[in-house]
């Protein structure tokens, strides 16, 4: 056989060899629907013919798994701290206590997926049938107990216990089941944190007086540079107040305390704000007198964070009309995510710092 003849049989071998290899992974884009290739194990049976086999020992198993759907209820224990939220007849999420108030949008987004069921990196039955000692591994007192109530009266209960010595995962039972499970630490921190730091709403949070840097109360569209804005100042480091009204005064003016002093503590906002409709997914408030000219009450308020460093925030609060018996102003949360729900505010609170942002209270100086 000359060179030639065989230089032409090699590539036609090649070019074989190729496509046989690369139908091994189209083959695994249409088998694997789950995982990747690291579950399977290529074996080539025959010159240009190769096979896939499974690794049924790589195959992660679930910790367990309901439907997203059927979940009603979540409790969450974590240390001293514990935390209740329930579906609504409306299929939105809120809390037990405060009782119809609906989680901070921005940290409860997914948290019933996580919980429809987490897998696991690997289970440990094939060394420890089954959970002989649950001191072993924290789960005789566990940091952090959830109950998963689904509907039809069904539940799910887990455990979370101690981390593993390199950190990455929980050791966890389900329990009325003896078998061990390892977590991800990162998905026990997110559900724990639910009870040691629950998602309520900044709208809701009432702070300390002493935080309060300014009560601010606009006539008309907050973000126009037209709007009437009337200023109740507070200096941190002192805890003097101070007003402005800049339309009319070239710069903060003493307020009177006599008038003010009773009532600072409102200051951080109304106690029994309650909830009229949990969200509007169309984003059309207009029905509730909420509008792009709507007046509005912003509290701002500073922190300081674990390293020292302070920062202002707030909370806006879009106002509309009253409810039918006149106790409340209808009202929204200015923020960046689309359902916000109707906020009921004491009709008293809105209209006492309406009233004095309309006269204010000067004092002497």
């Amino acid at each position: 056989m000359n060179l030639k003849a065989t230089g032409v049989l090699v590539l036609a071998a090649l070019i074989v060899g190729i496509i046989a290899w690369s139908n091994v992974f189209a083959i695994a884009a249409t088998r694997i629907d789950e995982g990747s290739l690291d579950d399977y194990t290529i074996v080539q049976s025959s010159p240009g013919r190769f096979s896939l086999l499974e690794n049924k020992a790589a195959k992660s198993p679930w910790f367990y798994q309901v439907a997203e759907d059927d979940i009603e209820t979540i409790r969450v224990w974590h240390d001293d701290s514990a935390v209740e939220f329930y579906k609504s007849a409306a299929h939105t999420w809120a809390f037990r206590d405060p009782e119809g108030i609906p989680p901070n949008f921005n940290r409860w987004g997914g948290v019933t997926l996580l919980l429809s069921g987490p897998g696991t990196r690997r289970d440990l039955t094939a060394v420890q049938p089954i959970i002989d000692d649950p001191a072993q591994y924290g789960l005789d007192t566990p940091e952090t107990i959830v109950d998963v109530g689904l509907t039809a009266n069904r539940a799910v209960q887990f455990r979370l216990g101690d981390l593993t010595t390199d950190g990455r995962h929980h050791y966890a039972q389900v329990v009325g089941f003896p078998d061990l499970f390892l977590i991800a630490s990162a998905w026990g921190d997110v559900i724990s944190r639910l009870a040691g730091e629950p998602p309520i709403p900044k709208w809701y949070v009432r702070r300390d007086p002493k935080l309060i840097v300014e009560l601010n109360v606009y006539f008309g569209n907050p973000t126009t540079e037209d709007t009437h804005l009337v200023s109740f100042i507070q200096d941190y480091r002192t805890n003097e107040w101070t007003v402005i009204d800049y339309e009319n005064d070239e710069e903060q003016r003493p307020i009177d305390m006599e008038v003010w002093e009773p009532l600072i503590p409102l200051v951080p906002g109304p106690e029994n704000m309650t909830v009229t409709v949990p969200t509007v997914d169309d984003q059309d408030y207009t029905p509730w007198g909420i509008g792009e000219d709507s007046d509005a009450i912003e509290i701002r308020f500073s922190g300081e964070t674990e390293r020292g460093t302070r920062f202002t925030d707030g909370v806006l609060l879009i106002l509309g009309h009253k409810n039918e018996d006149g106790s409340a102003y209808y009202a929204k949360s200015e923020t960046n995510f689309i359902r916000q729900p109707i906020i009921n505010l004491p009709a008293e609170w809105v209209d006492t710092f309406v009233g004095l942002a309309e006269n204010p209270p000067y004092g002497d100086g």
